[in-house]
């Protein structure tokens, strides 16, 4: 079955635009939370509450707070919504407690599973996004952390008699289940309700929004014209015309036969509803750039391979004015497509078929851990950041928990748990950009330097620690003790999984100079001590701390920060 669901996916990422994924929020419609009337009739069991604490381990310490917002459910009736749909769109938020199982159910009775499966090795029919197979991978997160959950669902389809479509369902961030047939007791002529499950322990559900998808298309492209220009293909500003025309199709092929062009069109958007549009292009070539009234909605740069770029951009009704610039490769393919969606609107085309020519397949390029532990030097780039972190390092565990570190600055930039690392980008054709992606459920930790020598407590803590790394040690099992130099004395920090999560140590040698050495366990805009020695940072991860562990939380440059002074040793673990 993982097999067959690897397969898919590579189909699907060989034709991206056929893939409906939705990833904006700004276009779903909220479910009303303000108290139980978006909802039909509900039992005691329900209720709606203005805030939720779950302990990550005991089941019995749910706390609730006086407000709305916040949908709290326990075992009992199932609660249905008064808005009945179709094929539609999904998203929304739930927090578990320890042990906790429950059901969101779509129209035609399909069901997908909420659980509390953090601890499953393997995914099975009780992994939270199980519905009629087995999700791909584990990505279910800690009781206590608010969770997503986001699909895309055809009540019907047209040559499939009987027969439902999940194009995708995408837990906390990660595709678990991606173009699944679901059989139906009997087709779906009319909308129906979604319902709501708690079937054990208590569930709280927040920011529920939904889309109601037809197939009506309210952006159409006019009054088209464009030049063409055989100026070289990395010119950002071509000047060389060959010719211009009016035309009532955006597309590349008005380059046929030309080995490098540019391609420049110009013409109106007519919008019959105002809304949030999202575009998304898919392209070879080193240039492309999408304006909509005077406005950069899209340009990503260089696409070697037909990748996907969105941007979006609120219209009103009425016309609007674009200009589209793209560029061939002299030795790719050309390639163009333009695609469009708005809220209540399946994602269609604005290019001919033939514009966009179905890629040679790029295979997926994995690695496992088996056995031993894997470490792959690689490039990486977090996502608020502009450049690539260049000496990184990135450990997998045949336990399933793993870590990139920067050894350049001694940073812990992620840790994830389930599938170990994509190096797709790296080990395919010549490997541009070398970048590698972790492969399971990911946080993304504060990419500072993890140790630094602080005068006192409230000095600020540094971005970038002034440590020089000394080379790495590996112990029997094959997991690395990274060694730095911190002014005098010499650091080892050490990460290996634990039962439950990434334990990490840190031994100091000699006595750090000018301060007391430290590390940054976490940071963010909150940190809350759930109990002593117990921290949930943000909504991201738990740090449980040694019990000898000395900690400081405090506020600096508008966020929270959790440090732990080093004497000797001090160890924590990370667990999400």
């Amino acid at each position: 079955m993982r097999s067959l669901t690897r397969i898919i996916y590579l189909l699907l990422i060989t034709c991206p635009l056929l893939v409906s994924a939705q990833s904006e929020q700004g276009n779903y419609t909220a479910v009303s939370l303000s108290d139980l009337s978006a909802f039909g009739q509900a039992s005691s069991n329900w209720s709606v509450k203005g805030g939720v604490t779950i302990h990550p381990e005991n089941a019995s310490s749910v706390k609730t707070q006086a407000g709305s917002g916040v949908l709290v459910g326990t075992p009992g009736s199932p609660l249905t919504t008064q808005v009945k749909a179709q094929d539609l769109r999904l998203r929304l938020e739930f927090m578990l407690s320890p042990g906790a199982e429950g059901y969101v159910q779509l129209p035609g009775g399909q069901r997908v599973r909420l659980a509390d499966s953090r601890q499953q090795p393997v995914p099975n029919a009780q992994s939270a996004g199980f519905i009629s197979q087995f999700p791909a991978q584990n990505a279910a997160k800690a009781p206590g952390l608010w969770q997503t959950l986001e699909l895309a669902y055809d009540a019907s389809v047209p040559t499939q008699a009987g027969s439902a479509l999940l194009n995708d369902l995408v837990l906390n961030g990660v595709t678990v289940q991606q173009s699944v047939y679901l059989p139906l007791a009997k087709s779906i002529d009319e909308p129906q309700a979604l319902s709501l499950e708690v079937t054990k322990g208590t569930i709280a559900f927040r920011n529920i929004g939904y889309q109601l998808l037809g197939d009506r298309k309210p952006l159409a492209l006019q009054n088209m014209s464009y030049k063409l220009y055989n100026d070289s293909w990395n010119n950002p500003k071509p000047v060389k015309v060959v010719r211009e025309e009016k035309t009532n199709t955006l597309t590349q092929e008005i380059g046929t036969g030309m080995r490098e062009f540019h391609a420049v069109y110009d013409g109106e958007m007519n919008v019959e509803e105002s809304g949030i549009y999202i575009f998304t292009v898919a392209y070879t070539g080193p240039i492309l750039t999408l304006d909509i009234d005077g406005k950069q909605v899209i340009a990503p740069g260089e696409s070697t391979s037909q990748d996907l770029h969105t941007g979006s951009v609120q219209l009103n009704k009425g016309a609007h004015k674009f200009r589209l610039h793209y560029s061939r490769f002299p030795w790719r393919p050309a390639a163009l497509g333009l695609r469009v969606e708005t809220a209540g609107v399946r994602p269609y085309d604005l290019h001919p078929l033939s514009s966009l020519p179905v890629p040679a397949p790029k295979p997926y390029m994995g690695v496992a851990p088996t056995g031993r532990p894997e470490m792959i030097r690689s490039f990486v780039q977090l996502n608020d950041e502009k450049y690539k972190r260049t000496h990184c390092v990135s450990v997998g565990s045949p336990a399933g928990w793993h870590y990139t570190m920067d050894l350049n600055r001694g940073a812990l930039l992620q840790a994830w748990r389930g599938q170990f690392a994509n190096v797709t980008e790296m080990w395919y054709e010549r490997g541009e950009p070398q970048l590698l992606f972790s492969a399971g459920l990911t946080v993304p930790v504060s990419g500072k330097s993890s140790i630094a020598i602080l005068k006192k407590d409230n000095t600020a803590w540094p971005d970038s620690a002034d440590i020089n790394f000394l080379g790495y040690r590996l112990d029997a099992q094959g997991f690395p003790m990274m060694r730095y130099a911190a002014g005098s004395a010499t650091v080892h920090d050490y990460l290996v999984p634990g039962t439950d999560g990434l334990v990490r140590t840190i031994n100091v040698d000699g006595t750090p100079s000018g301060g007391t050495l430290y590390t940054l366990a976490g940071a963010g805009k909150q940190i809350e001590m759930v109990e002593k020695g117990l921290y949930k940072v943000e909504n991201r991860y738990y740090i449980r701390l040694d019990k000898r562990a000395k900690a400081v939380l405090r506020t600096s440059g508008g966020q929270q920060e959790l440090l732990l002074s080093v004497t000797g040793s001090t160890s924590y673990t990370m667990f999400w």
